[in-house]
């Protein structure tokens, strides 16, 4: 079988597992990885073949610089990883595949639903959390009260373009004044009304304010083809850092199932998505979050437990065939472990 070049963006320390993944697929293949990313900080230095750092997603020489080293480098496949980035890629799609390289993005169409909440929550409502954007005071004010958080319901925040968890904190008028809690890994970040109402006023920035679902985290990851769920696999999130998941298990939901077919049909997801949820405390119901149309993080959970989404995605771009009737290990746990890499 031949050998593919597969380069990933935004490739940091939480892409180990997927580089390790990609390079021990079921066709024992060889799987040449390259991981780049604009932050030499964060880059992932071990296991991929090779690291670049690149410009910033955002610079208008980016698309030219990406598309000048696939095509040196004989890149066969593209994985954006960048949520931001996603929407960039699908705009020039034509452009960088020109070099011969397959990207792993879904249309226009389907990013201008899938990679925004605020569209998400009015296109899904019945599944999804009461929710708006806000950019001042007046406006954290007036949704506060009209889903009665003076009176008991918890609200969060989170930015509207972010993602691992970046932005998000719980509004608690008790619990934000526990120092304790501030930069503690895996833990809420914790905020009052007043401190976020003098953010909006202060901080240029666009801000989801979302009726808070205490439960247990849980994450649905589809391999789709053009609207079509092909494999479908969910797990519960015990532990988290940073937005990824550090401690799970495979379990299925038959009820976050559905709605993760019902909105890849209906918005034509294509390639890997992941759907986040909350299974509600108090009834189980699974509430959904947001969808994240890229690769992500917990893939290699995934692969673990019967089908390495990551790299049939791969074979899919390539128009290679692949069996989607998968046996998942369901009840598979998993606990993330670190370890240092040195270099000079």
């Amino acid at each position: 079988m031949k050998a593919v070049k597969v380069l990933i963006t935004g490739c940091g320390r939480h892409s180990k597992t997927l580089v390790k993944s990609l390079k021990n697929n079921i066709d024992r293949r060889e799987v040449y990885v390259i991981g780049i990313n604009n932050n030499a900080a964060n880059i992932l230095r071990s296991d991929v073949d090779k690291y670049i750092i690149a410009p910033g997603i955002h610079e208008t020489r980016y698309i030219d610089w990406l598309l000048d080293i696939c095509t040196r480098e004989g890149v066969d496949i593209i994985l954006p990883y960048i949520t931001a980035e996603l929407p960039i890629a699908a705009k020039n799609l034509e452009k960088l595949e020109s070099g011969g390289a397959k990207v792993s993005v879904a249309s226009e169409k389907t990013l201008r639903i899938a990679n925004d909440k605020i569209k998400m929550a009015e296109r899904f409502p019945e599944y999804m959390p009461l929710q708006t954007e806000v950019c001042s005071s007046e406006e954290i004010r007036i949704f506060a009260k009209s889903v009665g958080y003076y009176t008991g319901t918890p609200l969060c925040c989170k930015l509207t373009d972010s993602c691992g968890g970046t932005g998000f904190a719980v509004l608690d008028e008790k619990r934000y004044l526990d120092i304790a809690s501030f930069n503690k890994i895996g833990v809420n970040r914790y905020i009052g009304i007043e401190q976020l109402c003098e953010i909006a006023d202060k901080v240029n920035t666009r801000m989801i304010l979302q009726e808070y679902v205490p439960g247990t985290d849980y994450s649905v990851c589809v391999l789709a083809d053009h609207g079509e769920v092909k494999i479908i696999c969910g797990f519960a999130g015990y532990s988290m850092e940073y937005g990824a998941v550090t401690s799970g298990e495979i379990i299925k939901n038959d009820e976050a199932y559905e709605i993760a077919e019902r909105v890849t049909r209906e918005i034509e997801l294509d390639g890997n998505a992941c759907f986040d949820f909350i299974i509600r405390k108090n009834d189980g119901k699974a509430i959904l979050l947001e969808c994240n149309p890229r690769i992500s993080a917990s893939l290699p959970f995934i692969a673990e437990a019967g089908a390495d989404l990551a790299y049939l995605r791969c074979k899919q771009l390539l128009g290679e065939p692949f069996d989607a009737d998968m046996d998942f290990q369901y009840g598979l746990k998993m606990v993330k472990y670190y370890e240092s890499h040195y270099y000079r």
